[in-house]
């Protein structure tokens, strides 16, 4: 608003008629501090101006400097009010700006911290990835191990059966000469020096007699057993070895005059070999057995 704008409402602002919107306006431009407005609202007379209708009044002299005092006190309150309130709103508009800035700065803060939290959360995710990675990694290396494992596991089997395979053939052959040559197989044990005989003491009255031809190098022994009642019955030897363990040996039906002939293949050599019992089927009754010691008696 300009000086010539502004003079031109001064009357009505004077009169108190000036609506609030350009009374804002006057009271902040004379609260500048403009000495050339000011001088033209303190000249100003105060409340509505006389119009035809207004009774005039006779105007002593005498009145002239008290209404004069009267208009400057009341201009200057008037002018007083005005700057009291202009700052009154400067200060509020100061203080809202200071609480805006306040606010703006925990909004900031709050940002930061935002920030900083997206940052340890993207860390953390780049963490896991990687994490992931070498999980994945690592299963691939296991898969890997296993299928090596695994193949030569199936190679160890092959070997194993083929020695399993071996080892039967072996012992089939052990068996068919131990089986079909009692003779052979004494003549074998016979011709090694320190060859052991160990006689079977009876277990039972009238369970006969016999021995046991064994060497301590050798899987293999010789047994001759006489006098065994013989009507249906079944026999069959028990082996005690040097660990406590008692394994079963070949079974054998003795002839009419209760006598067999019975080469044993050994699950040790004969050195191992603690005790033979012979015993009668079923029911496993002992009826002759022998104890050997670890150097047979005959070495």
């Amino acid at each position: 608003m300009t000086h010539d704008e502004l003079r031109a409402v001064l009357p009505p602002y004077a009169a108190g008629e000036l609506d609030e919107g350009p009374a804002e306006a006057v009271r902040s431009h004379l609260a500048t501090g403009c000495p050339d407005c000011l001088g033209a609202l303190f000249r100003l007379p105060v409340g509505r101006p006389r119009g035809r209708w207004d009774v005039s009044l006779p105007r002593a002299g005498w009145l002239a400097p008290a209404t004069a005092l009267v208009l400057a006190v009341a201009l200057a309150t008037l002018v007083g009010w005005t700057i009291y309130d202009l700052r009154q709103r400067e200060a509020e508009r100061r203080a809202e700006g200071a609480r805006a800035a306040a606010r703006l700065v925990d909004a900031e803060t709050a940002r930061a911290e935002a920030a900083a939290r997206s940052d340890t959360l993207a860390r953390a995710l780049e963490a896991a990835r990687a994490e992931a990675a070498e999980a994945r990694a690592a299963a691939g290396v296991a898969a890997g191990e296993r299928t090596r494992l695994e193949t030569e596991l199936a190679a160890a089997e092959a070997r194993v059966g083929s020695l399993l395979r071996s080892i039967r053939r072996r012992d089939a052959e052990i068996d068919r000469l131990l089986g079909g040559a009692p003779e052979r197989t004494l003549a074998d044990l016979a011709a090694m020096p320190g060859l052991g005989v160990a006689r079977l003491e009876p277990r039972a009255s009238g369970a006969g007699r016999g021995h046991l031809l064994w060497h301590p190098a050798r899987a293999a022994a010789l047994l001759y057993v006489f006098g065994l009642p013989s009507a249906r019955r079944a026999y069959r030897i028990e082996l005690e070895l040097d660990d406590g363990r008692v394994q079963p040996g070949p079974a054998f039906e003795p002839g009419p005059e209760g006598d067999a002939v019975l080469p044993i293949r050994l699950p040790v050599v004969g050195a191992r070999l603690r005790g033979v019992t012979v015993v009668e089927e079923p029911g496993a009754r002992p009826v002759l057995g022998a104890q050997l010691g670890a150097v047979p008696a005959g070495g």
